[in-house]
């Protein structure tokens, strides 16, 4: 007789799991337990057990600054594989950042595509005078990010207009391009170059390069990108690094099956 209990125990404790899950994804934002609770109608105690255990395996994060919750890197990489990549592709990625974060002091950032809106999957933070510290989960500008930027073209221009909007876009530094066709017309020029660059204009005095990582379509899966001080060296300049980005984001998709070796 207590097998059948605990076979209907566990699949409670999935389906309330799946619950907080939809929530948190449907909220688009950070979130609190209670409110989970509240949406749920199950008590805040049982709510924090789930997403404790959801925080431990990626698949919710926990903003430490408000204890509350958004998706997390698992919960978003589940997503983007769903496009067909099969392997996992997040390890081979975050061995890469570590191997730029190391050699030529670079934070670097995994992001993807998610619900028209460009979110960070990874961030590898590196040793040195600027950090840009992100949670995985949280989200970033389109038109002002490299890893923005490669996203968008792998759209079709009336798809990324549709991202974008036809209003003036956001100007978050005195460098950032405000005016969305001339961010359409640009993502020409990364689709034939593969990779986009930026110069201040996410972060004012920080440059950034970012490339695609490919699915075995040869469809963009996600991008892999880097940022660091414009005067951090003089040997690190937005053209001695965007071979090494490249390079690392090409090694990523014949991880997946999305080049030749």
């Amino acid at each position: 007789m207590s097998r059948p209990v605990k076979a209907a125990a566990g699949s409670q404790s999935l389906e309330r799991g799946l619950d907080v899950l939809e929530v948190v994804e449907a909220e688009g934002a950070d979130i609190g337990v209670r409110e989970i609770a509240r949406r749920l109608d199950l008590s805040p105690t049982i709510v924090q057990r789930m997403v404790t255990s959801l925080a431990k395996r990626g698949y919710v994060d926990r903003n430490a600054e408000n204890a509350r919750y958004r998706l997390g890197y698992r919960a978003l990489a589940l997503g983007a594989n769903s496009s067909g990549a099969g392997a996992d592709y997040i390890g081979a990625a975050r061995r890469e950042l570590e191997r730029l974060a190391r050699g030529h002091s670079l934070n670097g950032f995994v992001s993807v595509l998610h619900d028209g809106r460009a979110v960070y999957l990874l961030a590898v933070q590196a040793e040195g005078p600027v950090a840009i510290k992100v949670a995985p989960g949280s989200e970033m500008p389109l038109h002002s990010t490299a890893a923005g930027k490669v996203l968008l073209s792998s759209l079709s221009d009336p798809e990324a207009r549709k991202l974008l909007g036809h209003g003036k876009l956001a100007a978050i530094t005195p460098h950032t391009v405000t005016d969305a066709a001339a961010v359409i017309a640009g993502l020409a020029r990364v689709r034939k170059q593969g990779f986009a660059t930026v110069s201040e204009e996410n972060i004012r005095g920080v440059l950034s390069v970012g490339a695609p990582i490919l699915d075995r379509n040869g469809k963009v899966l996600a991008a892999l990108s880097v940022a660091f001080p414009k005067y951090l060296d003089s040997a690190v300049t937005l053209q001695s690094i965007t071979p090494h980005v490249v390079a690392a984001a090409q090694r990523i998709s014949r991880a997946v099956g999305g080049m030749p070796g």
